[in-house]
């Protein structure tokens, strides 16, 4: 028998997912292990083979999506890591841009460059504007930047250099007297991470990456030993930011793209599950319990941006577009000096938790709301395997929100409910309507373990009147996981005019990034007849200080492809902007590739219902119109086709949905709940 494995670790929850060939789906969510995560991957892991049986040489495919990445950067536990630089741009990292996240704040305090000023070093070197060689590199610059940062103890290095995109020849001489010089300690190029234009953006990735390094390297390589301890021979591989999976070992060279990796598994599930359901167009809605992450699925593809950030530091990379907010199940809610009740970003994670989970927490959470509310069964978190104290979340929402609001502990904990509920609609709106796109035209995909009990609320905010929710929502980025590609992308800078392109030019422009992308390809176990190869450009009105990216299809070089893109520019630039301009002057700006080695996504969805929707009881929920009697189902035991009305729970092992008044349920493929409001 062979299994597919994908496990997810998140900040408060850590969830696995294991397919096997007959196409039958298990899963495990277990609390996650914040000071040693790889301790939860193999928890998880084992959990998986008690419930599955599957003997651990059956495991043939093995993803993984961390937020080691992330936490690291926000932690600012990344290593000590110097910067070798052009002379003149040492402080680079701290001048910055002009731009800032509150345009108007002028106090707004700036994040520390993960790079110090004494582990910064300049050589003479110069490259022109057009890659020219204005002043060749002095080698002995580099030597003596070496020993300064050998005293100074740097475990990385990054070397970004004026133009480098255009011309890698000096960093990659560099690279090599450093590798001489400094035995062991890595070095990233900003050419290869980043081949780009932007100095400050392209060397700021490049700084994020050679931090993550040593960290990333260390936790995959032990990781790896302690799968071989377990006699798991499977190949490891990580979730990246764009939406793809590589092998670890190349995936570990490149960590500044493991950033947001979970969140991006439950963007490609989102996308896969509209599919199913025949919805094209989706929100994808991810509320765990640190954060809700939200993403934008159009014709089936989730959206992708090119330049995003991790704790304040510019990462220049393609990744899906994805928002996080604070507001999760354990998003901490109190009142501040003001007497303004505020729902997170803080989070009681998973140690200590809510208080509910009698663990030694004490502050009031959204889990210990619904709990309070009585939307969540305390005898039933977990499927019966974690016991809730609804005395001690009852207490903490007192302490913190009823008791200095002069509030009822009911009143207080629908409080809480709706402002985390007006926090995840906010992000909702920016993902869709700042970004050119009607909510009401979507359907919902929620999950997350507590993504499905606020749905519903949720929806009806935005004007969305359907609303899925998968089979197993509280592990869907872990299913996400197995549900993706391998993906390498590759691009380059390569700024004119496109009446001045001269297409011979750009075909031999693109054959060299084919040639590359079939390079990562072979490396990753696809040869040049299973995997495929995407072009898109970025484009811009001259004059303009960002751009668009659109499609450009390659039969075979020449014009008409880049016409066919100019057009397609057109009709972006006035979707996400209102207006577009033909008479002006359209600019390329950087060719992209990617290359995609098609995985067989596993086979799921095989009904373990055995029949129409049959209640199992009756619960007192609170609701915004009062205390409702709301009708309980258990999931597990629903058929395709089974149908019931709201006010309605359904409840299972990994997370509890919530059917208000208004709202009936549809048991549609592969077992997913799909909610309509009588709006519809």
């Amino acid at each position: 028998m062979s299994v597919r494995v994908g496990i997810d670790v998140g900040g408060t929850f850590t969830d696995a997912v294991a397919v096997d060939a007959a196409a039958r789906l298990v899963t495990a969510k277990i609390p996650s292990t914040p000071e040693d995560p790889g301790e939860g991957f193999l928890g998880a892991l084992q959990e998986l083979g008690h419930r599955a049986e599957f003997a651990r040489d059956e495991i043939a495919y093995l993803v993984h999506g961390s937020t080691i990445a992330t936490n690291a950067i926000v932690q600012r536990r990344t290593a000590r890591a110097g910067l070798v630089t052009t002379a003149g741009f040492r402080d680079l990292l701290e001048i910055g841009t002009q731009q800032r996240a509150t345009l108007y704040d002028l106090n707004e305090p700036k994040s520390e460059p993960l790079v110090t000023r004494e582990l910064r070093v300049e050589v003479a070197e110069r490259t022109g504007a057009q890659g020219e060689v204005v002043l060749p590199l002095d080698e002995d610059d580099v030597r003596r930047a070496a020993d300064v940062l050998r005293e100074r103890g740097a475990e990385a290095v990054a070397v970004s250099f004026l133009f480098a995109f255009l011309n890698p020849a000096h960093e990659r001489r560099a690279a090599e007297i450093l590798a001489a010089e400094l035995p062991g300690v890595p070095v990233t190029l900003s050419s290869d991470v980043a081949p780009e234009f932007r100095e400050y953006l392209r060397t700021a990735t490049t700084v994020v990456n050679a931090s993550l390094l040593p960290l990333v390297g260390r936790y995959v390589e032990r990781l790896r030993a302690r799968l071989d301890e377990a006699g798991i021979r499977a190949p490891l591989h990580l979730m990246q930011s764009n939406g793809g999976v590589a092998r670890a070992e190349t995936a570990a060279r490149l960590p500044v793209a493991l950033i947001s990796s979970g969140p991006a598994g439950g963007a490609i599930a989102a996308a896969r599950l509209g599919a199913l359901a025949g919805d094209a167009d989706v929100l994808g809605f991810d509320m765990g319990g640190t954060t809700a992450d939200v993403c934008l699925v159009v014709g089936g593809k989730p959206q992708m941006r090119f330049r995003g950030e991790a704790a304040g530091h510019p990462v220049n990379l393609p990744q899906v577009d994805l928002l996080s907010v604070g507001a999760g199940g354990g998003s901490i809610a109190r009142v501040d000096r003001f007497g303004a009740l505020l729902v997170g970003p803080e989070s009681a994670g998973a140690e200590p938790g809510p208080a509910a989970y009698r663990r030694g927490g004490e502050d009031a959470t959204v889990t210990d709301a619904h709990v309070v509310l009585g939307a969540l069964d305390p005898a039933h978190f977990l499927g019966g395997r974690m016991e809730l104290d609804p005395a001690a979340a009852r207490d903490a929402l007192e302490r913190h929100v009823a008791r200095p609001l002069g509030l009822s502990a009911e009143e207080a904990a629908a409080a809480v409910v709706r402002i985390a509920d007006a926090t995840m609609v906010r992000a909702l709106r920016v993902i869709s309507i700042a970004r050119g796109h009607d909510p009401r035209r979507f359907a919902l995909v929620a999950f997350g373990g507590a993504g499905p009990m606020h749905a519903c609320s949720i929806a009806e905010e935005l004007g969305i009147v359907r609303v899925l929710v998968p089979r197993y929502p509280g592990v869907a980025s872990a299913l996400g996981l197995l549900l993706s590609d391998v993906h390498h992308d590759l691009r380059q800078t390569w700024l004119r005019p496109t009446h001045a392109v001269d297409p011979d030019e750009l075909g031999e422009r693109l054959r060299e990034l084919e040639g590359r992308a079939r390079e990562l390809l072979e490396a990753s176990g696809f040869p040049d007849a299973t995997g495929r190869i995407d072009f898109e450009v970025d484009m811009r009105y001259r004059g303009q200080a960002y751009e668009l990216t659109v499609p450009l299809r390659v039969g075979s070089a020449g014009g008409e492809p880049l016409r066919q893109a100019e057009q397609a520019f057109h009709e972006a630039h006035r979707a996400a902007y209102g207006h577009d301009s033909p008479v002006e002057d359209v600019e390329l700006v950087t060719l992209r590739a990617r290359a995609v080695g098609p995985v067989e996504a596993p086979r799921w969805g095989t009904s373990n219902g055995r029949g129409p929707a049959a209640p199992t009881g009756r619960r007192s929920i609170h609701s915004p119109s009062g205390r409702s009697e709301f009708t309980v189902y258990e999931r597990a035991v629903l058929a395709e086709g089974a149908h019931l009305d709201g006010p309605a729970v359904l409840e299972q092992d990994d997370s509890t949905v919530l059917v208000p008044s208004g709202w009936s349920l549809e048991v549609g493929a592969a077992e997913t709940a799909v909610l309509t409001s009588e709006a519809a």
